[in-house]
């Protein structure tokens, strides 16, 4: 994985890089850590950055145990953007669940999801959706749940037919209501649902050759809920439903239900 900087680079004043730790669509991620001592991780924004740097700014002063808090925003002396954030050493949710292929102990997805449910419901209190949601962007850090990369996201009710709104996302998680442009807070109830399906069964429910296969599925084939416990069915058969209307009102009405499972039944 080739990154624009090395070790030891400072490209913005105050911070010194130590490796580069990721790389996506939006740019670069480093491990690095501030003239103060404090470890951190830095995000170098590339491409179009206008939807980005707008969700990162809204999700500055935002703080709860279930998020990767983002710190500060600022441009290097070359006009590129950075956002400082959290560092997390903890492994994404996609890695652990690969070690689990028949899906994890039961107590342990209830209690995950409900960090997840936690984490969104705070966006959604603030005006954000966080549409992105997916395991490689939910973190285990010391058996505690952190959801990143929510600078993606948009103030709900803004505009929202954007070019870019077609990268954002992926296929496994997107709701079928995504099709047609609408990025309500729903589209997060149903990602969830899709991550709780999987933690519990090892697979997401609607799998294919293509991104358009995966899509038509989403929009037309009813979830296979053979191998769900039978605690979640009322859970995931409405959190997956076609229709926005007919899911939770809130992913806090959501992380009730899940709640109410008990955790003695959970764990049978």
């Amino acid at each position: 994985m080739k990154f624009t900087y090395s070790s030891g680079q400072r490209p913005l004043d105050g911070f010194t890089l130590k490796r580069g730790i990721g790389r996506g669509g939006f740019g670069e991620v480093y491990f690095a850590v501030s003239d103060g001592g404090k470890e951190v991780a830095l995000k170098l924004v590339r491409g179009d950055t206008q939807i980005e740097l707008r969700g990162v700014a809204q999700c500055l002063n935002l703080k709860h145990p279930n998020l990767v808090n983002l710190y500060d925003l600022r441009t290097d002396h070359h006009g590129d953007r950075w956002v400082v954030m959290e560092y997390i050493a903890g492994e994404p949710l996609n890695v652990i669940l690969n070690r689990h292929p028949n899906g994890l102990p039961r107590e342990l997805a209830r209690e995950w999801f409900l960090g997840l449910a936690r984490a969104v419901a705070y966006l959604h209190d603030h005006g954000i959706v966080h549409r992105d949601l997916k395991p490689a962007n939910i973190f285990l850090e010391n058996g505690m749940v952190k959801v990143g990369d929510y600078g993606l996201s948009k103030a709900i009710g803004s505009s929202q037919r954007t070019a870019q709104t077609h990268s954002v996302g992926t296929v496994h998680y997107m709701a079928p209501e995504i099709s047609t442009g609408n990025y309500g807070k729903q589209i997060d109830t149903y990602a969830a649902g899709i991550i709780l399906y999987e933690m519990l069964t090892g697979r997401v429910p609607f799998d294919g050759e293509s991104s358009g296969e995966i899509l038509m599925k989403h929009l037309t084939t009813p979830p296979d809920l053979s191998q769900i416990p039978t605690e979640y069915l009322p859970v995931l058969s409405k959190a997956l439903a076609k229709n926005p209307s007919q899911r939770y009102a809130s992913m806090t009405e959501m992380a009730r239900a899940v709640e109410a499972i008990e955790a003695g039944g959970a764990a049978s």
